[in-house]
């Protein structure tokens, strides 16, 4: 894995609130003026090797050399830097980009006099992984199967740690003897007698190991080694550390009142599509053919991750027997908690995800008709429908087409696809008329889908012009939606229907063109640019199906945003995290590191804490049981190695907190935790702990990728008491109706004070 540590964070400036940066002056190793950027990179020194191993230069110094060339080119034209991509070289755009840009530097430890390590075993030899002698020496443990091998430093100083990365010994890891670190868990604590805090854990990949967590102040940071990269086939029992690298970023805390992050799980992949398995409470991620990049119709095989948040361990897989590359699929959950994926990378397979099983090939695993990026949802009446999707497959329509439980079948022209596309030539008007600025391959890439009443489903965009398609069998037809108000065509937004009862759909953010630059790959001869993201949030409340939605402008995020994502939040917030003022893939120069929560009673948003890693094309969010919220992904291609991000973040609402955000609040417990079923229609009872509010909530559980989230819904309940108070019994009546109680599985919320429970799981099905 190739290790960029550039953390660069670039908040647009606050439309509609002037003072949005005004705290700059407080900010460490922030740059005072947009316009003359500071960017100081400490990569670590390079080291004189043993003989026969290959020179260990930092992937990023050439690059360095380069960018600082370009920084003073930009300060002496007083313009705003802009950067190319990965291998591209940097640009200055022509026209200044209205941005305020804030940098911070992570900054390699490189003297290391007052390090002070200590391991599990070997303890003589302990002060080789941090000598600076790279592998030149190397400390090993003793060797013992099973066993858990640590290395504890004492840094001599309390520092904000930010990420670290560790090398095994490149000779032994050569000559096939293994010993480099898998699964690992780092903790940090700022003095000796305090308990170690975990920062982040997972299973590396690599034989290089790196992790990035939120900037914790420490003095003591601890590597603890459950296993190591397995050597045919069997665990060698020991590990080696020829180096350790420590960065750190000293940013400010963001205020209590947004929140806090919590670990970081690492990953052995590059996660772009992700779920929960609502029955083992396992996140599932996959990447693609492999772990950090694609390609398209060429492979039959996926990389999946699992994590379980109850243990923190994360497994690998290659998964070749489904014949299918699950990369930039459609994907849908269904009554039993199955994913279904549509497309993709193999653009014309067809897959299931059971909850039960795993991977399932279907007996007729083709779809319709061959492609990618299109948009899927599950119906009230057990079908799945899809639509759009031309990243792969042919650039021709990508009309409807529904899965019976047994077959795809196209809906044709009944249900056209040229309803939905959105207008290619959306170009920076300075560069109208250039050459390649109308592309017209994205046009039908992500539509967001709601299932709705009498066999309708509702497309909110990301077209600006919306529509209904009724999808009954034999009357099969697609009619005008309306206009999603003034906004334009939002590509790579993100929309979710916060209120299933009453049909309410909030959208937010997106682009005109799903690519800023005209020529991405060729910005010196064509440096023509599209148009940036927006900060727009409209809203709108489904009726009758066929009739005109007339949506509502509601107030803007603070900051514009393409390839964001959205969760819904057990008291009814909606969570936007990620994505960029400009939308390029792999290109995340200009991303938001301030997630924001938009409350719909008050029709106000908020902050939330700052983050660390990009999270932008191809992250994800997803609402985890216990009411926090996992933050994962972005990236995966190889040639863009720095926009590669192996990891997902755990974020702590500001609801699981005292007021002072000092202390976990004291949360209510459904006592009876167990998964059950019930009806549409009927009650759901429960008993708590302690008395709870009245309001619940009902969240599908769903699949996540690209900005798209389709089957995620939240149902308000009410809870009704029963019997004796001090029993503290209730029961919630589930909706009849199957267009707003979609059959699956759903979290259940209880709230004390607005601080949630962890969530009951339900399934939901139809008599």
């Amino acid at each position: 894995m190739m290790f960029n540590i550039r953390r660069l964070f670039y908040e647009a400036v606050a439309l509609d609130e002037p003072d949005a940066a005004s705290d700059t002056e407080n900010q460490l190793h922030v740059s005072s003026d947009a316009e003359k950027i500071t960017w100081t990179l400490t990569p670590p020194k390079p080291q004189t090797t043993v003989k026969k191993v290959k020179a260990r230069h930092p992937p990023i110094a050439a690059k360095v050399l380069f960018l600082s060339s370009i920084t003073i080119f930009a300060i002496f034209y007083n313009t705003v830097l802009r950067c190319g991509q990965h291998h591209e070289g940097g640009k200055i755009a022509n026209k200044p980009i209205q941005i305020s840009a804030k940098l911070w530097n992570a900054e390699l430890i490189a003297d290391r006099a007052g390090w002070k390590p200590e391991c599990s075993t070997g303890k003589d030899t302990c002060g080789r992984a941090t000598d600076n002698n790279g592998a030149q020496t190397f400390w090993q443990s003793e060797t013992k199967l099973g066993a858990r091998h640590w290395i504890a430093i004492d840094l001599g100083r309390e520092v904000m740690l930010h990420s670290l990365r560790v090398e095994p010994s490149l000779e032994s890891w050569q000559d096939g003897d293994g010993g480099a670190a898998r699964k690992h868990l780092i903790a940090v604590r700022a003095i000796a007698t305090e308990q170690w805090q975990p920062v982040a854990r997972g299973a590396w990949r690599d034989r290089v190991g790196v992790a990035t967590f939120e900037p914790r102040r420490a003095r003591y940071v601890n590597l603890t080694v459950v296993d190591t990269h397995e050597i045919k086939g069997k665990d060698v029992g020991f590990v080696t550390i020829s180096d350790i690298n420590i960065w750190t970023l000293p940013i400010p805390e963001s205020p209590p009142a947004g929140g806090k992050w919590g670990e970081t799980v690492d990953f052995p992949l590059v996660p772009v599509t992700a779920w929960l398995n609502p029955k083992s409470g396992r996140l599932v991620t996959v990447a693609s053919y492999t772990f950090d990049n694609y390609q398209a119709d060429i492979h039959r095989k996926t990389v999946q991750a699992e994590w379980d948040p109850a243990s923190g361990n994360v497994t690998e897989q290659i998964i070749g027997s489904i014949d299918h590359d699950v990369f930039c699929p459609g994907t849908s959950m269904d009554e039993n908690g199955s994913v279904l994926f549509t497309g993709g990378s193999t653009s014309d397979r067809f897959t299931i995800y059971n909850p039960d099983n795993g991977w399932v090939k279907p007996e007729q695993n083709r779809i319709a008709q061959k492609r990618g990026y299109q948009g899927q949802t599950y119906l009230p009446d057990g079908r799945t429908f899809m639509i759009g999707g031309t990243w792969s497959g042919g650039g021709e329509d990508k009309n409807g087409e529904v899965y019976d439980g047994k077959t795809w079948t196209s809906l044709g022209t009944k249900i056209p696809a040229s309803r939905i596309k959105m207008d290619p030539g959306q170009c920076d008007p300075m560069w109208k008329g250039r050459p390649g600025c109308e592309n017209r391959d994205w046009q039908q890439h992500h539509p967001w889908l709601y299932a709705w009443k009498n066999g309708y489903v509702f497309h909110a965009g990301p077209s600006k012009k919306m529509n209904w398609f009724r999808l009954t069998k034999g009357s099969e037809e697609a009619k005008d939606g309306g206009v999603r108000g003034d906004d334009s065509d939002a590509v790579g937004g993100c929309a979710v229907m916060f209120d299933a009862v009453r049909g309410s759909i909030l959208t937010a953010g997106g682009a005109p063109n799903y690519h800023w630059w005209v020529r991405a790959d060729d910005q010196k001869n064509n440096p023509a640019f599209r148009l940036p993201a927006t900060n727009n949030v409209f809203g709108m409340t489904l009726g009758e199906p066929g009739q005109i939605v007339k949506p509502q402008r509601l107030a803007p995020m603070k900051f514009a945003r393409v390839f964001a994502n959205a969760a819904i939040l057990p008291n009814g917030e909606i969570f936007v995290a990620g994505g960029q003022l400009h939308g390029e893939p792999f290109y995340e120069d200009t991303w938001v590191a301030t997630p924001e929560i938009y409350t719909p009673s008050t029709n106000k948003w908020r902050d939330a804490a700052r983050h660390s890693i990009p999270r932008v094309y191809h992250s994800w969010v997803m609402l985890l049981p216990d009411a926090t919220v996992l933050v994962g992904g972005s990236g995966l291609k190889q040639e863009h190695d720095e926009a590669n991000h192996y990891d997902a973040q755990i974020y702590q609402p500001s609801y699981l907190f005292t007021q002072d955000g000092k202390a976990l609040a004291k949360r209510p417990t459904i006592l009876d935790n167990k998964i059950s079923e019930h009806q549409l229609g009927t009650d759901i009872a429960i008993q708590t702990d302690v008395a709870v509010d009245l309001d619940a909530s009902l969240i599908r559980y769903s699949a996540a990728t690209h900005a798209l989230n389709n089957d995620l819904r939240r149902i308000p309940v009410r809870l009704v008491p029963q019997g004796n108070p001090a029993d503290k019994k209730y029961t919630v009546r589930i909706p009849a109706e199957d267009f707003v109680a979609l059959p699956g599985y759903w979290m259940l919320f209880v709230l004390k004070d607005g601080v949630p429970s962890t969530a009951k799981t339900v399934r939901l099905f139809k008599k």
